[in-house]
């Protein structure tokens, strides 16, 4: 009897220890349960990237996603007995970002991000369910991420990222009646939850910049109040419990926790800090009487049988367990994929025809193989070799015939198959008709081929019927203008207005030159008497140039005086003998340049 008690005491202490938490959280590849701020205790259960979190109170389980796992992406964790069951297979492409289950109808829903899309499972015993969920709503421009269930009153509600039009809205469970709630004020709405109790949806808008808030409002969007406007929070999921608001903020890698009744300039409070592992998915515990007592339109949620021991009385979770191929089989025994023709990789995900044909269609061929289909113009292997690559030279224009062979439109003085030929000049010759009796000798016409004028007159041509008189032979030539050269003729320019200036320079050095040469150079003066009296001692009395002597005889000129009128103190300094025969020299010379 005492050791009956006694297990019976561990039992229940176990129990005890099973429900003493406030929150659970997911990071990394754990589960993580807190209690007033406090970690109690982890959950390993053996998987990679936990994210999306929710909870159901009826059955006492927490329902997640794992982004890394190989068969599965939505799986449950029932609290009570540790047992892990997988719930919905996973997908090759998808981004599950919201989860929400309704105890009352057995329904699960998830936002599908990438799909743009809400999908939904049944997990009653005997649904028929596609293992890849069923599709209850596809969207356009909206974004889909957090999603809530207001099981009391069969609505479920989503959170629209698109920043464009963000907006909260909601819809029956099968999809009827959708309308939008919320669609004023808001950035991105990346959180939401319901709380039976006050009968409101909460959110968490991560707004422009550093800015964020908790908001509020009643089920149908009115009576919005904002009861935390922050900065520097970066919120991801959000939960609710008796009394408190949780969140996980991104940015200081952290929970926070405010009361659901406070408005205004209400501070937050740091319940618990991660220092290695981002955060993502949170989730309250919560007993069903607290969110159900007094509402009239809950009791069929309160009504519900407890299960906190097993949940696969009441779900039926699906046994395929192990890696999943996307197109293969698994090998029985081993964690190995047998993939089908046509694919490979770990999953069999990959096709061999991805980015495998450049300019084509690929196939398949019997033996798994990629084989491409060319494109018209292309070659090769994988129709990597253009027809037109190199063909045309000279800058020739390359473009497919009719039988899809490669042709060229030849630019310039090229001509050829593939312009490779220059053009040549060729002369034609045209027999001119006078009249029926006469016939003019050929008019030679010399054409230059190569030619491309832009101002070019129309060449004059000889008529057929002209009489003989009025017949002119003449050689008719199409000329070209090149035109203006911007670099060539500037500097031809430039060099023949300094060719001139040099010719002209020269012209005035040549005139200067032979000006001066018939100028006499004076070079000596000669000093004489201007009187018929003998010249005195002073040499200034009578000063006279040779210029002015030119055109005297010897006795005339005043420049010579015999050496018997010389006095004897210029004899001492130069005879006069002297000087007469220096006259005659310079007299006799007159052009000589001195």
């Amino acid at each position: 009897m005492c050791r009956m008690q006694c297990v019976l005491a561990l039992l229940a202490l176990s129990v005890g220890l099973a429900h003493s938490w406030d929150i659970a959280v997911t990071t990394g590849d754990q589960l993580e349960f807190y209690t007033n701020g406090t970690k109690t205790h982890n959950e390993d259960v053996q998987f990679r990237d936990l994210t999306a979190l929710a909870y159901d109170a009826v059955h006492n389980i927490l329902l997640f996603v794992d982004k890394q796992s190989d068969n599965a992406s939505i799986f449950s964790f029932s609290i009570s007995n540790n047992k892990t069951q997988s719930l919905v297979r996973k997908k090759a492409y998808e981004n599950i970002q919201g989860l929400a289950f309704d105890p009352v109808k057995g329904l699960l829903f998830w936002t599908d991000t990438k799909e743009r899309s809400i999908y939904w499972i049944s997990l009653k015993p005997g649904s028929k369910n596609n293992v890849y969920g069923n599709l209850l709503i596809k969207m356009d421009d909206e974004i889909p991420r957090a999603i809530a269930v207001d099981s009391c009153r069969g609505y479920i509600y989503w959170t629209n990222t698109n920043t464009t039009k963000p907006t909260i809205e909601r819809a029956r469970f099968n999809g009827s009646e959708r309308e939008v709630v919320v669609d004023t004020n808001m950035f991105m709405p990346v959180a939401l939850t319901i709380d039976q109790q006050t009968r409101k949806l909460y959110w968490a808008d991560d707004r422009e910049g550093i800015h964020y808030s908790i908001e509020s409002s009643d089920l149908n969007g009115q009576d919005r109040k904002t009861l935390l406007l922050g900065i520097h929070h970066q919120p991801n999921a959000l939960t609710v419990s008796k009394d408190s608001i949780y969140w996980v903020d991104w940015d200081y890698r952290s929970v926070w926790q405010i009361s659901k009744y406070s408005e205004g300039e209400t501070e937050p409070k740091q319940i618990s800090n991660f220092n290695n592992e981002i955060t993502f998915g949170i989730a309250a515990n919560y007993k069903i009487e607290d969110q159900t007592q007094g509402i009239e339109e809950c009791k069929e949620l309160a009504s519900l049988p407890r299960n906190d021991s097993t949940i696969s009385d009441s779900i039926n979770i699906p046994t395929d367990v192990g890696l999943f191929c996307v197109h293969g089989v698994k090998v029985n025994g081993k964690y190995v994929c047998k993939c089908t023709p046509g694919y490979t990789g770990e999953r069999c995900d990959i096709s061999v025809c991805q980015n495998y044909c450049f300019q084509g269609d690929c196939s398949v061929d019997a033996v798994g193989q990629p084989k491409c289909r060319c494109n018209a113009g292309y070659s090769g292997e994988r129709c990597e070799v253009n027809a037109c690559h190199g063909y045309c030279l000279n800058n020739g224009l390359c473009s497919l015939d009719d039988k899809s062979e490669p042709e060229c439109q030849c630019i310039g003085d090229y001509e050829g198959s593939r312009c490779e030929a220059a053009k040549v000049f060729t002369t034609t010759t045209e027999s001119v008709v006078v009249s029926p009796s006469t016939t003019v000798a050929p008019v030679q016409v010399e054409t230059n081929e190569s030619c491309q004028c832009n101002n070019t007159q129309p060449i004059p041509r000889l008529a057929k019927d002209v009489t003989t008189d009025d017949l002119i032979s003449e050689n008719v030539i199409k000329s070209c203008d090149d035109g203006w050269d911007p670099v060539r003729d500037p500097v031809i320019i430039m060099l023949g207005v300094l060719c001139g200036l040099l010719c002209l320079a020269c012209a005035v050095l040549i005139t200067k030159v032979l000006h001066l040469r018939r100028r006499p150079r004076i070079k000596k003066r000669i000093i004489v008497n201007k009187n018929v009296t003998p010249m005195t001692a002073r040499p200034d009395q009578c000063e006279i140039t040779i210029e002015n002597c030119c055109n005297m005889n010897i006795c005339e000129t005043p420049c010579f005086e015999p050496r018997s009128t010389i006095r004897p103190t210029l004899l001492d300094s130069k005879p006069g003998k002297e000087e007469k025969k220096n006259l005659i020299a310079n007299m006799e010379y007159p052009d000589d340049p001195y």
